[in-house]
């Protein structure tokens, strides 16, 4: 049975040198072809350890990406219209809506709107007494104002319809004030058609700041928000007007 070849393992490098040192020629100096292969040796060795290292890899950040503005996109801003304008393609709507609390909410003071009675129809609360009476074709109340003195005033505008109506008054400076004596519109069978104040056991005169010229009766204040509609107060604070 024939033996297998095997192949002898390299010798290292230290080993060759001693066996340069060890082989000397007759002048003692190593043999220079000996000596020419172990430096060919020695160079096939560090290229493989140099050609097995890992090559470094290159990375490429990205570049850095600006965001991009965004289209502004342009927003039609249209004014106000009114109520004819949803009529057109709101007919069901408009109806429900037309002559309901909520359209009825705030209106100008005149002969279709006024139900009050306004024929010197006196009322007295709290020491003052009021009267309401039509002069020149406007609706005009006698009634104590912020000095505290009886004052004619036109009433500008009216507050709602049912049950009651409540008057407002301008004033200088831009202002509207509530009037506290309000209209009670329901039938006389329901205790209605009456003048009645809307604070009727509290004292209050011209000093208190719940007495209709007072700022909590402000329209601006206390009645815009809810009772008007395309709402511009203007309220300027520098002049407080």
């Amino acid at each position: 049975m024939a033996r297998r070849k095997t192949t002898k393992p390299a010798k290292p490098v230290t080993q060759y040198v001693e066996e340069i040192n060890a082989t000397e020629t007759g002048k003692g100096k190593p043999s220079f072809g000996l000596l020419l292969s172990i430096l060919m040796l020695m160079g096939l060795i560090i290229g493989a350890v140099y050609l097995t290292r890992t090559s470094p890899v290159a990375v490429t950040l990205p570049a850095t990406q600006v965001a991009k503005p965004e289209p502004v996109l342009q927003v039609a801003v249209k004014e106000f219209v009114g109520a004819g304008a949803c009529k057109e393609c709101h007919q069901a709507e408009f109806k429900t809506w037309h002559g309901s609390d909520h359209d009825l909410a705030m209106q100008e003071a005149n002969a279709q709107t006024m139900l009050g009675d306004f024929d010197n129809a006196k009322f007295k609360h709290d020491n003052v007494e009021s009267t309401f009476f039509k002069r020149d074709g406007k609706f005009m109340v006698r009634t104590d104002g912020p000095d505290g003195k009886l004052t004619d005033y036109p009433i500008t505008y009216t507050f709602g319809v049912n049950p009651l109506q409540q008057y407002l008054i301008e004033f200088p400076g831009g202002r509207y004030q509530a009037l506290s004596i309000a209209w009670d519109s329901r039938p006389n069978t329901e205790g209605g058609q009456r003048w009645f104040h809307l604070y009727p056991q509290e004292k209050m005169d011209h000093t208190d700041q719940l007495h209709w010229t007072g700022r909590y009766q402000n329209w601006n204040m206390e009645c815009a928000e809810c009772h008007s509609t395309n709402l511009k107060k203007g309220y300027d604070a520098a002049t407080d007007s």
